[in-house]
């Protein structure tokens, strides 16, 4: 199951081209741009602030769903692309509190151990509270899946957010705590934007997901949003497939 960068480049309008860490030869001291990493299974784009991804592309398909690998054949690991001083750590989430969330989920990845691997790479994983990675998002990761089964093609952006509120003082503040020695940030929210299409039809779906538990298993509708508002959030433009 290969990324076809065309589909990618018309679904995320950022340029991968330019997505490189070698600074022009005229700029000797600038920042490396953000890494970019893509893998048999998803694209990522990294946050070295953060110490998870930004953002996670996949591209699935009732065929790349099959498969029989069990995920207990592999553990998490760093990310061995991503420079050490902003690699997130197995024990930055021990004791935390928090499971290692993947982005992408292993459970897309049956295809082969390969891109099963991958998917436990820590740059692929987020802090997110026991209750919503173990529940709730298993559940809207179920239903991703089974839009395999109406449409040829579905494509998934999923990533964290940092979401202001509103304090006492009547100001808005982004505060999220951190874990670990690496200080791994841990998300507010969560976004997953999913696009289906079929010779007939088209669809595109946004959810925001808050990082907590959700009680009473509401419907996934209640957490449905614009793109739009998704795209504020997440500081993103995704362009208007027709």
């Amino acid at each position: 199951m290969r990324l076809k960068n065309t589909l990618f480049a018309s679904l995320l309008s950022l340029s991968l081209t330019q997505c490189t860490w070698q600074p022009a030869a005229s700029k000797e001291f600038e920042p490396a741009p953000t890494p970019v990493i893509h893998r048999t299974g998803y694209t990522l784009a990294y946050d070295g602030r953060t110490r998870h991804a930004n953002w996670v592309y996949e591209e699935l398909t009732a065929e790349s769903l099959k498969g029989e690998t069990e995920r207990s054949k592999f553990d998490f690991t760093e990310d061995p692309l991503l420079p050490a001083h902003i690699r997130a750590s197995k024990s930055d989430y021990r004791g935390s509190g928090y499971d290692r969330g993947h982005l992408c989920p292993a459970g897309n990845a049956r295809f082969s151990p390969e891109t099963m691997k991958d998917t436990f790479y820590l740059s692929n994983i987020s802090p997110q509270h026991p209750q919503l990675n173990r529940k709730y998002w298993v559940k809207l990761e179920k239903y991703v899946r089974d839009m395999t089964k109406s449409y040829a093609k579905v494509c998934v952006i999923t990533g964290p957010l940092f979401i202001p509120e509103l304090n006492e003082d009547g100001k808005k503040y982004v505060r999220y705590q951190v874990i670990g020695e690496n200080q791994v940030a841990v998300p507010t929210h969560y976004f997953k934007v999913i696009y289906g299409k079929t010779d007939l039809k088209v669809v595109t779906e946004a959810y925001l997901i808050p990082n907590r538990p959700i009680d009473n298993d509401p419907p996934l509708q209640n957490f449905s949003v614009t793109l739009e508002k998704v795209e504020k959030a997440a500081g993103l433009t995704f362009r208007k497939i027709p």
